[in-house]
């Protein structure tokens, strides 16, 4: 098969004149790697001017924190397309390449007088603090818009479920939820990146009242019930789901809140046994006990199948987009021939693979360092959606336009 339709020089549509339908994001974890990789994703769309159709975003981790920053540049607003391109994009990206967001470095001396022993039990809580000093993160779960409907995914270390935040809820089905959370966002972003043993438990005091147990087919209140403790312990979501697929869609149970989903993948591959993770801490990397690592890998790998196995059979609409993978690998899986040199205008196939090795962390990028994973990420959205409607791919020159 041969496609020339990208020789027009206008970007590819992926949503038809009239096309109404909702979109739904779920942003992986992967810290800054994950992080950037999803800024080029929202550009792809927002080069279409697409954010608007967004209605849920679930994320994970890094997608989280990300998500926070964009959110609060915004001014605690979902961005128009427009304002994303011309002031949030530029602004994030300054953010997350002058300085490290969680590190020694970061922390520095002043940080060792100022967070003493929080350093040793409460790191979390230290996460939170660095968010806000240096990525801008304030407000709260209340100060969220109304739409698109935001879930932060974590892991509840009582209940072994995903807690989620959102603006008008907290909770897991298990321990029951709660619907008006006083939650600093920093604290939820914070509690959503909080890697096992590296960063630790965000401990979250509990509300007395106001809880809800609810029916997990339904999520329909049932009764009142009293809170069965005073604090959860909130683990990262990727101990629970780092795609953060659940709170959108359930194997063989279609969409929620949403007519297409778009899962950005930016995970790390499963490399060899490193340092321990206290010890990677040193070096700002994120890095949870070896048990963790493969059953996350082994997770995520069979969330992918059934995600593959729900869009195949029409279960529902979207696509996958996977860290990694070139522009080349796109469309030899979509059996797409393209003309001699089409290629030399993408990154290339080891660029795409040397992006999916940058380590899990949270320390700053370099301006190319950064540019490199965003164009990643904005390629692979563009070329998985282009070629999932078969309807082209933009100039040689369109990254560059928007640069």
């Amino acid at each position: 098969m041969t496609d020339d339709s990208f020789a027009d020089g206008k970007p590819a549509s992926i949503a038809p004149e009239g096309d109404v339908r909702r979109i739904g994001l779920a942003l992986s974890g992967g810290g800054v790697r994950a992080a950037t990789f999803h800024m080029g994703v929202l550009k792809r769309l927002a080069a279409q001017g697409l954010l608007e159709r967004v209605s849920v975003v679930s994320t994970v981790s890094g997608g989280s924190l990300v998500t926070a920053a964009v959110v609060a540049e915004a001014g605690m607003k979902w961005p128009s397309s427009k304002d994303f391109l011309g002031k949030i994009y530029p602004a994030v990206r300054a953010k997350m390449t002058s300085g490290d967001l969680f590190s020694l470095e970061a922390i520095g001396w002043r940080g060792l007088l100022e967070f003493k022993i929080d350093l040793v039990r409460d790191r979390a809580s230290v996460l939170a603090r660095l968010l806000e000093r240096n990525w801008g993160v304030s407000g709260a779960l209340g100060d969220l818009p109304d739409a698109p409907h935001w879930l932060i995914n974590t892991t509840c270390i009582e209940t072994g479920k995903n807690w989620r935040f959102a603006k008008r809820e907290m909770g897991d089905w298990t321990f029951g939820r709660h619907y008006a959370p006083d939650v600093p966002l920093s604290i939820a972003a914070a509690a959503s990146a909080a890697v096992p043993y590296v960063i630790g438990a965000m401990r979250l005091p509990l509300p007395a009242a106001g809880w809800w147990e609810t029916d997990p087919a339904t999520g329909k209140q049932l009764r009142a019930r009293a809170p069965s403790r005073k604090q959860v312990r909130l683990w990262d979501g990727g101990a629970y789901d780092n795609m953060g697929l659940e709170a959108i869609t359930k194997p063989g149970k279609g969409l929620r809140h949403c007519d297409f989903l778009i899962c950005s993948d930016a995970s790390g591959p499963l490399g060899a046994p490193g340092r321990s993770p206290l010890a990677a801490l040193f070096d700002g990397k994120l890095s949870s006990p070896r048990l963790f690592d493969v059953a996350g890998d082994q997770i995520r790998a069979l969330r992918s199948r059934v995600l593959i196995a729900d869009i195949a059979s029409k279960t529902l609409d979207g696509v996958l987009l996977r860290m990694g993978n070139s522009v080349r690998t796109v469309d030899v899986k979509n059996d797409l021939t393209r003309p001699i040199g089409f290629y030399d205008r993408f990154q290339t196939d080891e660029q795409a693979a040397r992006a999916l090795q940058h380590p899990t962390d949270l320390r700053a990028l370099s301006g190319p360092g950064f540019d490199g994973l965003a164009r990643h990420g904005f390629e692979i959205a563009d070329a998985t959606l282009t070629t999932y409607v078969a309807a082209g791919f933009p100039t040689s020159h369109y990254w560059e336009d928007l640069s």
